[in-house]
């Protein structure tokens, strides 16, 4: 006899965590914007100029880990791991992996370069963050795109009964563009150097830097009440419930939460 798959879910802890460097995103951009317009008002203080370049620059890869994440979660809650362009079981670790390693590199070169002894070096190692967190994100994007084709083509017993996922997604996209955009501005910066176009014109950083995280932030906040990871689980263990869901999409299932399917394949 073949046998049914029991509820898949994510616990709240786990759902919530998705949102916590977001959160710290919002917190330390504020702090880095505060901080460059003291610095911009006295440019002999050396903290402040520290602080508002490593803050402004690791922000962007705090909100980044969070789309990773509950993008991540989603496609879990969808049973559509497969169609993504990587193991499920790597898919999300592998870009927080990737943006880990961006963010480490942007910190240490930006607080390098606040001093004349290092400052070419730290320009070198913001760059290389910069390109490796538009190579991941690059990645990702390709990722999403491909996602949402396969979905259409190949839905799954939870998608088609709630479509909240599809909206949810577009808001990931759209937000992932906007760190593609801003990341791949701050690369040329550093390329051009301290007399280079973007870097002799402030306005440059508020239209390419401030712009698009402030409508990232935006979005997600107005998106949340209407569209969040939570009301995509929800949505998933309803589906799950009802008659309609017959375990077909992942027949294997023998858990009852997704850490415990984790742990599972870990061993």
């Amino acid at each position: 006899m073949k046998s049914q798959p029991v509820l898949r879910y994510y616990g709240t802890v786990n759902l919530a965590g998705a949102y916590v460097p977001f959160i710290f995103g919002c917190f330390v951009e504020c702090v880095g914007f505060a901080f460059r317009c003291k610095s911009s008002k006295d440019t002999t203080l050396l903290n402040p100029y520290i602080i508002q370049t490593v803050f402004l620059l690791v922000s962007p890869t705090l909100y980044a880990a969070s789309i990773y994440m509950i993008f991540g979660r989603m496609a879990t809650l969808l049973f559509a791991e497969n169609l993504m362009i990587m193991p499920a079981r790597f898919n999300t670790t592998i870009f927080v992996i990737g943006d880990v390693g961006s963010l480490l590199l942007q910190a240490i070169g930006g607080a390098m370069m606040s001093k004349v002894t290092s400052a070419s070096s730290g320009s070198h190692l913001v760059t290389a963050g910069l390109f490796i967190q538009i190579a991941f994100f690059g990645l990702f994007i390709i990722n999403e795109v491909l996602f949402i084709f396969k979905m259409s083509k190949k839905p799954t017993s939870v998608s088609v009964r709630y479509g909240s996922w599809k909206y949810l997604n577009v808001a990931l996209l759209v937000n992932s563009f906007l760190v593609l955009i801003r990341s791949i501005v701050r690369a040329v910066e550093f390329i051009q150097g301290y007399d280079g176009e973007i870097a002799s014109h402030e306005w440059y950083l508020y239209i390419f830097d401030g712009l698009p995280m402030f409508l990232l932030v935006l979005i997600f906040i107005v998106a949340f009440p209407l569209i969040n990871i939570f009301r995509i689980h929800e949505e998933s263990i309803q589906a799950q419930q009802s008659a309609r869901f017959d375990g077909t999409d992942y027949p294997d299932v023998e858990v009852t939460s997704i850490e415990e399917d984790l742990a599972s394949k870990s061993e």
